[in-house]
């Protein structure tokens, strides 16, 4: 299946990826090796061994706490320029990077390895070179840049080869093989695997050699030769099981049990992979223990037991919610998919392919944003070599004219021996008096001259810190356009799709004659009431984009507050009937304020639409207004389940978060920033007041109304 490829193109991705960071940083026993270094900071020690110390603490917090590595290797910088240790500067460069790089800060850690490879190689290190440029390759790839990807492994391979560094090339002939796996080039990402395993293999490294195995086992998978990739898993699992290597060992044991599924051979997978099981367990690593799950459940649902496939479909999917890895999710909700549909349980099936289809519109709009960062990488990287060229400029404008300073301090020294020798000379007092005049003169000219350089230094000075400063003004200007623009795409991405595919899914339900016309009318109801919603969610992001990139056009008027609240309670007749809800008016009818009365009116359907959202059968709904200090204070109170605190503290953010109503409405916080924004363009303010079971307080002020 095509889903279970791309699951297992992850899979192998991220173990390769991990496998990178072991052979640049190998560390073993970790927590052991930290207390031991740490234990050394406190012994007096020369600045020198202080500095391999610190080094050693990067290196063993690699795999422990990114954090701290990037303190220790920031203490590692500092102390490698103070003893202007080239090499150790270019080593602390790359160690920076790895830290970015481990906390998925891909942009950071791309600026600080270029740093270590160009410093490397002003210096000639050219392992340091090598390291650094392996680890821009590893940037790249995350980035799904798979040409500088390449371009960069094969860069610092050549460097290793020609140092002649057998364990780095063989690290770079398996990431370069990952990426040609990852773009679906197995016959070239086979090559490359079986390169590694013949120079591990020479290195008598069992660690790399059960690596590459299983690597050359995967690529036999994806060209669906079976047999061959049990050959491979299998030998792969007999040196892990040689070495105690237990992740290895559930690692091949996952290749051979998805093998098996392949030839149909489900008694033998599903041991397989129940052992594979058992040792992720062991280890504790959430994210290949959903995988295995994963592979076990679509071994039972090829087996046609659906039930048992629906039991580890599950126990995959909130094992990739706890990890947030969306591509685990999106392979165990296709697993659920195709349980239910098969069992006949059509209301669960739609539930999940749902969110099937909104967790990979997910995944693409992430992908849509590293794309876009891509682009946005090679404009600055752009920018930054023309910034660079400038600089050269200047910098050579500047050495011309120190060069004429220097020779104008050269003329000057030599008038003055000249003219000092002449008064010697001449031993005549008029004659040196002349001279002195003579040479004051000169200085004068000369100071002249200086002063004409500095000032005309001065007036570059400026004209460059201008151009800093308006460049500064528009990419602000430009990343909040950007920020605008990607939060308005991934709004839209996340709640006008969502809809849109379950209509779809209950068309094709319904096309094959699967449901019946009661079912179907209920689905039509809730459908209803979906669309209906997200027309009132459409009106409110229009609002707001139009807002952050107009700006909003305030036009008040005096107008009467009780009026305004029962024409909005007018438009919400059919859904306060269906819910049957209390909706009532106390505001006193002689109440008028100063605002923008279509403003208003939006902040008060907003309001009501909210209300009636999280309301239950039964509940009451109550508008009331009143005068404070000269200003209309509007509340609007409901009986309804309240709010928690921790929603309650980004109610008004524009974090793109969904919540559900009573009836499974969507809702999303949009409206109430629109009313915040609304509010306080008619001078007033809004705040709320709830209690978890105790219904909900929203309430707002404006100006009275002007006589």
């Amino acid at each position: 299946m095509p889903n279970l490829y791309q699951s297992i193109k992850q899979f192998i991705t991220l173990w390769i990826l991990v496998l990178l960071f072991a052979c640049i940083n190998p560390c073993f026993a970790q927590i052991t090796k930290v207390n031991q270094l740490e234990a050394k900071l406190k012994q007096t020690m020369p600045d020198t061994a202080r500095l391999t110390l610190f080094k050693n603490l990067s290196n063993a917090y690699s795999s422990v706490n990114p954090e701290k590595k990037f303190h220790y290797a920031k203490i590692y910088q500092e102390l490698a320029l103070k003893l202007n240790n080239h090499e150790a500067l270019a080593d602390s460069y790359v160690h920076i990077g790895i830290s970015y790089g481990i906390r998925s800060k891909i942009d950071s850690a791309l600026i600080y390895f270029n740093k270590g490879y160009n410093y490397a190689k002003q210096y000639n290190i050219p392992l340091t070179e090598a390291r650094a440029m392996a680890n821009i390759g590893y940037a790249y790839n995350r980035l799904n840049d798979y040409r500088e990807a390449i371009n960069s492994y094969f860069k610092a391979l050549s460097v290793y080869r020609r140092l002649k560094y057998d364990f780095g090339a063989n690290q770079c002939y398996t990431n370069i093989g990952s990426i040609y796996y990852d773009m679906d080039r197995t016959e070239i990402a086979r090559t490359y695997f079986i390169q590694a395993l013949a120079g591990y293999t020479k290195l008598k490294n069992d660690m790399g050699i059960a690596s590459a195995l299983y690597s050359v086992g995967n690529c036999y998978m994806a060209a669906h030769d079976t047999e061959k990739a049990i050959e491979y898993f299998n030998k792969s699992l007999m040196i892990r099981q040689k070495i105690g290597d237990i992740n290895g060992i559930g690692i091949s044991r996952l290749g051979l049990g998805r093998a098996y599924i392949q030839q149909k051979k489900y008694a033998a997978a599903l041991a397989s992979l129940d052992t594979a099981l058992k040792n992720m367990r062991l280890l504790g690593d959430k994210y290949f223990e959903a995988n295995v799950l994963n592979s076990i459940a679509d071994a039972y649902n090829s087996s046609n037991n659906y039930d048992k496939a629906i039991d580890y479909g599950n126990q995959s999917l909130n094992l990739a919610r706890f990890v947030k890895s969306k591509t685990v999710g999106y392979e165990a909700l296709n697993n659920l998919v195709i349980a239910y549909k098969k069992k006949g349980d059509l209301k669960n099936a739609l539930k999940y392919q749902t969110e099937y289809v909104l967790t990979k519109d997910s995944i693409r709009e992430e992908q849509m944003i590293k794309d876009v960062s891509l682009i946005e990488m090679g404009r600055m990287r752009s920018e930054n070599a023309d910034l660079e060229k400038s600089n050269l400029a200047i910098t050579a404008k500047n050495s011309d004219y120190l060069l004429k300073i220097n020779k104008y301090s050269t003329v000057i020294i030599a008038t003055c021996i000249v003219l000092a020798s002449a008064i010697l000379f001449l031993g005549v007092l008029y004659r040196r008096n002349q001279s002195k005049h003579a040479i004051n003169k000169l200085l004068t000219k000369q100071k002249e001259e200086i002063a004409l350089i500095n000032n005309e230094l001065a007036l570059l000075n400026k004209e460059i810190n201008t151009q800093m400063e308006l460049s500064n003004a528009q990419n602000i200007q430009l990343e909040r356009l950007n920020h605008i623009k990607n939060k308005f795409f991934s709004i839209v991405s996340h709640d006008l799709r969502s809809p849109l595919s379950t209509l779809q899914t209950l068309l094709a339900i319904y096309r094959e004659g699967d449901i019946a016309e009661k079912e179907l009318g209920e689905l039509l109801v809730k459908l209803e009431d979906t669309i209906l919603t997200t027309g009132n969610f459409l009106d409110n992001l229009l609002e707001w984009s139009k807002n952050q990139l107009e700006g909003l056009q305030v036009n008040p008027v005096n107008f009467n507050v009780s009026s305004s609240i029962n024409e909005n309670i007018s438009l919400f007749t059919t859904k306060i009937e269906l819910k049957k809800l209390r909706v009532s008016n106390i505001a006193p009818g002689h109440l008028e304020a100063f605002a923008d009365r279509n403003m208003i009116n939006l902040v008060l359907r907003n309001l009501l639409s909210n209300s009636i959202k999280f309301c239950s059968t039964g509940d009451e709904i109550i508008f009331d207004a009143y005068v404070k200090h000269d200003r209309i204070m509007i509340c609007i109170k409901d009986t309804g389940p309240g709010i928690s605190a921790e929603e309650s503290e980004k109610l008004f953010s524009l974090e793109h978060t969904l919540s559900t109503g009573t009836q499974g409405e969507k809702g999303n916080h949009l409206g109430l920033i629109l009313c915040r924004d609304m509010v306080m363009q008619n001078k007033g303010t809004i705040n709320f007041e709830t209690r978890p079971g105790g219904g909900t307080c929203f309430c707002f002020d404006l100006p009275a109304a002007k006589p």
